[in-house]
C-alpha cells in the first residue's frame, strides 16, 4: 500500500495523521531547502549596479549643464594641445588633480574606475608604439589618460540622469539622449537577469568551476542576451502602452544660477590660459 493510500485511509477513519503528516511534509521542505542553500554555496545577493558613485562635494552643487560645458572645454583644450608642449600637459594634469580633490575623489577610487579602462588604452597606445616612435606612444597615453580621467571626474561627481537632462537642454541630438538612456536602464535588466541565470545555474552545479565549463558559460551567455532582449521588448511595449512616444520630458525647468555662470567662465580662461601661454 502506498504512502499516500495509507494517509488517505487513516484521514477518512478519522486518525490524528494530518499533524503528522505536516510535520514530516515541514521536515522534508526543511531538508530540501537546507540542501539547496548547501548546494547553492557561494550565491550571494545580486550586487547593486552603480555607474559612477556620486560623491557629495562642492561640485555636487553645481548644475550638471555647467559641468558638462567644464568638461567638454577641457577636453577640446587636451586633444587641441601640441605634441610638443609637455608643459601644457603638466598644468593640465596640475589642474585636474585640483577638480578631483574639490571632488572629493580618491586615489584609491579614481584607480578603481580606471582599472577597467587602462588596458583599453595600453592596447591602443601599444598599437601606435608598434607602427610610430615612442614619442608618440606617450602623447597618446598622456591624452588618453587626461580624458579618461576628465569623464571620470565628471561621472563621479554627476548622476547620470541629470546628464542626460543636461545634454537635452543644451539641445543634443534627441536621438542620442534617448540610447543613452536606454542603454543605461537596460544595463540594470541585463545584470538582473544575469544574477537570477547565475544562481540557477550554481544551484543545480554546486562543484568547483572549472576550464570544462567554458562551453556552458558560452550558452548561458547566449541565453542570457535572448532573456534579456525579451524582457526589453516587454518593457518597451509597456512604455508604448503608457503613451511614450519617444520624447523625454523634462520635469525641472531651473536655470544655472549667475555664480555657475562664473565658475564656468573661470575654469574656462584658467584653460586658455595654460593652452596659450604655458609652453
Amino acid at each position: 500500500m502506498h504512502h499516500w493510500e495509507i494517509t488517505a485511509h487513516q484521514a477518512c477513519t478519522g486518525s490524528s495523521v494530518v499533524p503528522s503528516l505536516l510535520s514530516s511534509v515541514s521536515q522534508s521542505s526543511l531538508a530540501r531547502y537546507t540542501c539547496l542553500a548547501n548546494c547553492s554555496h557561494g550565491v550571494e545577493e545580486a550586487p547593486m549596479l552603480h555607474i559612477g558613485d556620486v560623491r557629495e562635494s562642492w561640485f555636487s552643487h553645481i548644475d550638471s549643464r555647467v559641468k558638462l560645458l567644464m568638461f567638454a572645454v577641457y577636453i577640446l583644450a587636451v586633444l587641441l594641445t601640441s605634441p610638443d608642449a609637455y608643459r601644457t600637459w603638466l598644468a593640465f594634469a596640475i589642474l585636474l588633480t585640483c577638480m578631483l580633490i574639490l571632488g572629493r575623489i580618491s586615489w584609491r577610487m579614481l584607480f578603481m574606475r580606471l582599472a577597467v579602462l587602462l588596458p583599453f588604452i595600453g592596447l591602443c597606445a601599444l598599437g601606435v608604439l608598434i607602427g610610430s616612435s615612442q614619442k608618440i606612444f606617450w602623447q597618446v597615453v598622456a591624452k588618453s589618460s587626461l580624458c579618461v580621467i576628465a569623464a571620470t571626474w565628471l561621472a563621479l561627481t554627476t548622476p547620470f540622469h541629470t546628464l542626460l537632462h543636461a545634454l537635452k537642454s543644451l539641445r543634443a541630438p534627441t536621438l542620442i539622449v534617448v540610447l543613452l538612456s536606454f542603454m543605461y536602464r537596460y544595463l540594470f535588466v541585463l545584470a538582473d537577469e544575469a544574477h537570477s541565470m547565475h544562481r540557477a545555474y550554481i544551484s543545480r552545479c554546486p562543484r568547483k568551476q572549472d576550464l570544462r565549463d567554458a562551453t556552458r558559460i558560452g550558452k548561458l551567455m547566449a541565453a542570457l542576451m535572448l532573456r534579456a532582449y525579451e524582457r526589453a521588448e516587454r518593457v518597451y511595449v509597456a512604455m508604448l502602452s503608457r503613451g511614450f512616444d519617444g520624447e523625454f520630458r523634462l520635469l525641472s525647468t531651473a536655470h544655472p544660477r549667475w555664480w555657475e555662470w562664473m565658475i564656468l567662465l573661470t575654469f574656462t580662461s584658467i584653460v586658455i590660459s595654460i593652452f596659450v601661454l604655458v609652453r
